[in-house]
């Protein structure tokens, strides 16, 4: 209850505080994100964690491009049926894997805003070490809360498909992270 406490404290201090400032052209922007996802459309369903550490410069006021690399720990439980004794047997994996983000987006900017939404695309694949995995590709959506000078509270939501010829289906990626512009 503490923690929930000290969050809303945060959250209203945050939402006191003017944010004249906004991205610009040269502008370069480092975000910490953590976001979570999980497969739809598929026979195989799991839901996968990651944090990443983005960089990009802002081409244009609107327009920025980056990359950034991921650590992901994802937990797999599948369900088999035991033929012996006719009951349903669960078998959870863990695995963490190191992986890579590229974007761009366009941001829709108004004057002294603090709320800053954006619109993009974005390429994730999650495992170096797989090289079979192609990776996905799809479209993000999101806003920036620009809450001091510098710094903004970013939520996101994407839609990403494989790139893999066997795979079907797609990955909903649900973000929230930090940005500060240097």
């Amino acid at each position: 209850m503490k923690l929930v406490s000290a969050c809303l404290v945060l959250i209203l201090i945050l939402l006191a505080v003017p944010a004249y400032s906004q991205q610009q052209r040269g502008d370069v922007e480092l975000q910490f994100q953590g976001y979570y996802f999980t497969t739809v459309g598929s026979d195989i369903t799991f839901g996968s964690g990651s944090i990443a550490a983005k960089i990009g410069p802002y081409i244009t006021d609107n327009l920025q491009v980056g990359v950034g690399p991921t650590l992901t720990i994802t937990t797999t439980t599948t369900q088999t049926l035991n033929t012996t004794t006719l009951s349903l047997e669960e078998n959870t994996e863990t695995e963490t894997t190191f992986g890579t983000t590229a974007f761009f987006v366009y941001s829709f900017l108004s004057r002294n805003a603090k709320a800053v939404p954006y619109f993009g695309a974005q390429y994730f694949k999650q495992d170096f070490s797989n090289s079979d995995d192609k990776g996905s590709v799809g479209i993000n959506a999101g806003l920036k809360y620009f809450f001091a000078r510098k710094a903004a509270v970013d939520f996101s939501g994407n839609y990403l498909f494989t790139l893999n010829t066997e795979g079907e289906g797609g990955i909903l990626l649900f973000a929230v992270g930090l940005s500060f512009l240097l």
